[in-house]
């Protein structure tokens, strides 16, 4: 058995996330991903758990039972297949159990919706078929990708990050970002749905009427050459009745056409027949329309989610001066062998340090201690970076050091549920990333109690799963809108306030979605931040304007869920005024102290008895000491 590598954990990881593209209850991305993986990496046990792990969030219980088989039974099958081929499964292989166990689940799923099995095979055979095509398109390029990920040459203990080599990886990568972004392209291409026939389509519907009905009618040539005017217009009238009155009779029909035609029943029922096949297809091509739509959506949060890795790749340029020198010097009097030292600079102004070091035999030296150094000599302080080992061996391998924030966060918060509910529908997180940036983010469920808490659960531990693993928040929150938009509940929402501080420079980004105001703080001095963006899922497309805040030493941040604004009284247009108001007049001297206040504010102005959820989040900024 072949032992798991950091570029497998990676593709297994995202898989979990691919996953959570769904369209119409479906998931053939997903599934193509966790297929393709499953021919290439290890650890295949691994590879599903993680797979179903982000079905579970994206589709209804049904359809994940359905995947659930379907995963199942591709895995037996290959277990069956591979004791057969001892040499493993191919992709080819492996493309082919993929589209045979998708089409057999199919007909296995239609037969098994019960009476009626016929008429939902024929109306969801568009979106079968669309799902069938969109899954084998991405089998091969996933497997492609995961293929050139299996060959990478990744930044190790042996290797120094490069800008050449940075630029090969992102160009790559950006080669299959590209890829996913045509393919959504393509989906997007002539698809708008019609709400009705066009003029060509009821010509020849008109033409197919008349030629059944009236081609051997005695009265034919008076109809059609002595009231010819008079007879197109009557048939016209009449198929665009049939086409807005489902059960339409003969006495609707127009007078002076009952008077005259003798086959009017007949032209009638004619008409009906074939105004319902084409209003039936007409239904088919609009669903296959927003199905394809759906799929381009897909494909394109794909393409951006590949690309924001790409961006993840630094290939800023790399220094090597006088400070790097005297770093090498200053790091040899310690007993820090340094063969090669590189330093760069991120987009945000953070340094990083570089260097392939070792120590003598029975010496041992701690990176930390190397950070000390390297910090002393730039007049920094400087921390191993993350997956950095923390201890310098006794062979050459690759150190990361990068410069510390300057600033550190002090974190309060206080809550109050509705009156008369056991629980709070506001749910809130806060985050402390590794690239240096504190994350808060609050959702407020539509309503109050169980049904309101599950649904700001969902959105805040989603948020807090896909920035954990590296997604930016433009990412995140296009995914997550896209969950909440396929959702089986689609009219149940809840709000998202995501704000975002660099502890290196004190800015401050902001996206509200259906949040209340936010407000930040300096003694005397609130500036008032606010956002007319809805929450996830209410849009086709999601709305989340970034509004940016230059932060300072002692500012503190209030977020809050708009119960609280509500608690202040009944003119909601005032409501924000009279919170700035108080902010300015209280005079807390810290965050814990400052989101205290706020509640009993709101709850003094209510008379303690609160109509809504109310949910406090106040983040405090401060200098950390130089070094």
């Amino acid at each position: 058995m072949r032992k798991l590598g950091m570029k497998d954990l990676l593709v297994i990881v995202l898989g979990a996330f691919i996953n959570l593209f769904v369209w119409h209850d479906r998931n053939p991305v997903g599934v193509a991903f966790f297929c393709a993986a499953y021919a290439l990496i290890p650890g295949k046990m691994l590879l599903a758990m993680a797979a179903l792990f982000g079905m579970a969030y994206a589709l209804p219980m049904t359809s994940f039972i359905r995947y659930t088989g379907l995963i199942t039974t591709v895995m037996a099958m290959a277990a069956v297949l591979k004791k057969w081929r001892p040499a493993g499964l191919t992709p080819v292989v492996m493309c082919g159990l993929m589209v045979l166990t998708m089409v057999t689940a199919g007909v296995g799923y239609g037969l098994a919706y019960g009476e009626g099995w016929q008429q939902h095979m024929l109306d969801t055979l568009p979106e079968s078929a669309l799902e069938l095509a969109a899954a084998f398109v991405c089998y091969w390029l996933f497997a492609g990708m995961i293929a050139w990920m299996k060959g990478w040459r990744p930044v190790g203990r042996r290797n120094m990050p490069m800008k050449e080599e940075a630029m090969i990886t992102k160009n790559q990568l950006h080669a299959f970002s590209e890829s996913f972004r045509k393919l959504s392209q393509s989906f997007e291409v002539d698809v708008s749905p019609r709400g009705a026939l066009n003029d060509q389509e009821m010509q020849d519907i008109f033409n197919a009427v008349t030629e059944q009905v009236c081609k051997d009618c005695s009265r034919c040539s008076y109809c059609w050459e002595n009231v010819f005017e008079d007879s197109c217009e009557s048939a016209y009238e009449i198929l665009k009745l049939c086409s807005e009155r489902v059960n339409m009779k003969k006495k609707d029909l127009p007078e002076r056409f009952r008077q005259r035609c003798v086959r009017s029943d007949n032209f009638l029922a004619e008409a009906r027949r074939m105004m319902g096949l084409a209003q039936t297809n007409l239904s088919w091509q609009n669903r296959l329309a927003e199905s394809r739509l759906a799929l381009a959506g897909q494909f394109g949060e794909v393409a951006d989610v590949i690309g924001d890795f790409s961006k993840q790749i630094s290939d800023e340029p790399v220094r090597k001066g006088a400070p790097e020198k005297q770093a090498v010097h200053r790091l040899a009097a310690q007993k820090i062998n340094v063969r090669r030292i590189a330093a760069s600079d991120r987009s945000n102004g953070r340094k990083c340090v570089y260097i392939e070091a070792k120590t003598p035999k029975n010496i041992e030296k701690t990176a930390q201690e190397a950070a000390d150094i390297i910090g002393r000599v730039y007049g920094r302080r400087y921390l191993p970076r993350p997956g950095t080992a923390s201890v310098i061996g006794h062979r050459w391998e690759m150190l990361s050091f990068e410069e510390d924030v300057r600033y550190r966060t002090i974190i309060g918060d206080a809550r109050m549920v509705r009156m008369g509910e056991a629980v709070s529908g506001d749910s809130f997180t806060v985050m402390h990333m590794e690239s240096g940036q504190t994350v808060l983010s609050l959702s407020d469920g539509m309503g109050s109690g169980e049904k309101a808490e599950k649904e700001s659960n969902r959105i805040i531990g989603l948020l807090e799963q896909l920035l954990s693993t590296g997604f930016n928040r433009q990412s995140a929150i296009r995914l997550i809108h896209s969950v909440v938009l396929s959702g089986s509940e689609p009219h149940t929402y809840s709000t998202l306030d995501l704000a975002t501080l660099d502890l290196f420079n004190g800015k401050c980004e902001l996206i509200k979605m259906g949040a209340a105001a936010s407000f930040i703080k300096n003694g005397p001095d609130v500036k008032k931040i606010t956002s007319e963006a809805l929450p996830p899922g209410v849009l086709p497309e999601p709305e989340n304007e970034v509004k940016t805040v230059e932060m300072v030493h002692g500012d503190m941040l209030v977020m809050m869920s708009d119960g609280v604004l509500m608690g202040l009284g009944q003119d909601d247009d005032r409501n924000e005024e009279k919170m700035a108001e108080f902010l300015k007049s209280c005079q807390a001297v810290n965050p814990q102290e400052l989101a205290n206040a706020i509640l009993n504010h709101a709850m003094a102005a209510c008379h303690y008895e609160a109509e809504d959820d109310m949910t406090v989040l106040v983040c405090g900024l401060y200098r950390k000491p130089k070094l």
